[in-house]
């Protein structure tokens, strides 16, 4: 999606281009190695997501034990799917649980705080946000995984290009007040033809198909921007991080990727598309 300033000076915007084109090599030579490589890839964003995700509560120093430890209860999470053994991810989904109820217990019972569970309900939400809707990126195809990055990058284009220079009626302004209705109706169309032109000439279900699924994707990926923009307005900062120059964190870069990567992956048990 767009991103929240409407005025973009120009050294923003060939900051962002150089690191859309960065991203992109990264992301081919990643899929090109495959295995491994993609494991890593995997892992690193886990955890750079997961440290912005806390920093937003946390501040940039805040918890750090908190922070490592489900830093590593995501990576087990990961490579336990990506070895094949998905119920055990679970399991490490479930300690995570266990210690975050371990910690408002102990913690409660000496300062009964009225908002001391807040620090164990964070530390929660992060492991559901960041690595258990990336899961699928350890089992989806090469195939499958481009063709979500390249949805959701075509979106996000086309409502960052569209929204900057003509949106003209805020789309939800408590939320993300500089996002344009324009900015959103471009990132439907752009998401609707991006998948309807892949059907025709690659897909396996025809072009109504990956129209529909067009749809659902954007709306997905929409939805997931505004949510990790809804968090961020919550504590009063811009960005996630400042990780990646002229996109803000990774985190910011990945957002609504996070949301529409499992929804294709449910996708994919039931339809074959690919």
């Amino acid at each position: 999606m767009e991103d929240d300033d409407n005025a973009h000076p120009a050294g923003r915007e060939i900051n962002r281009l150089v690191t859309s084109v960065a991203l992109i090599g990264v992301i081919a030579l990643v899929l090109a190695l495959q295995g491994k490589a993609l494991l890593i890839a995997v892992l690193l964003v886990s955890a750079l997501c997961l440290w912005e995700f806390y920093s937003l509560f946390w501040g940039k120093t805040g918890r750090i034990p908190s922070r490592i430890c489900a830093i590593a209860l995501g990576w087990g999470m990961i490579f336990l799917t990506w070895i094949r053994r998905p119920q055990d991810a679970l399991v490490c989904l479930g300690a995570g649980f266990v210690l975050a109820s371990l910690t408002f217990l102990f913690r409660w019972d000496v300062v009964e705080e009225e908002n001391a569970f807040a620090p164990s309900g964070i530390f929660m939400a992060g492991l559901a946000y960041v690595p258990l809707l990336l899961l699928p990126a350890t089992y989806l195809s090469n195939t499958k995984i481009l063709f979500v990055l390249g949805a959701v990058a075509v979106s996000d284009s086309a409502a960052w290009f569209v929204g900057t220079r003509f949106g003209r009626h805020k789309l939800w302004p408590r939320v993300s007040p500089k996002k344009s209705s324009e900015g959103a109706v471009a990132s439907l169309i752009a998401c609707v033809l991006f998948c309807t032109v892949y059907g025709t000439l690659l897909g396996k279900t025809g072009w109504i198909s990956f129209m529909l699924l067009g749809i659902v994707i954007n709306a997905f990926s929409q939805l997931g921007d505004l949510f990790e923009s809804a968090l961020k307005r919550s504590v009063r900062v811009k960005d996630s991080g400042t990780l990646l120059p002229g996109h803000g964190g990774m985190l910011d870069r990945v957002d609504s990727f996070l949301f529409v990567l499992p929804m294709v992956a449910v996708v994919d048990q039931w339809f074959f598309f690919f």
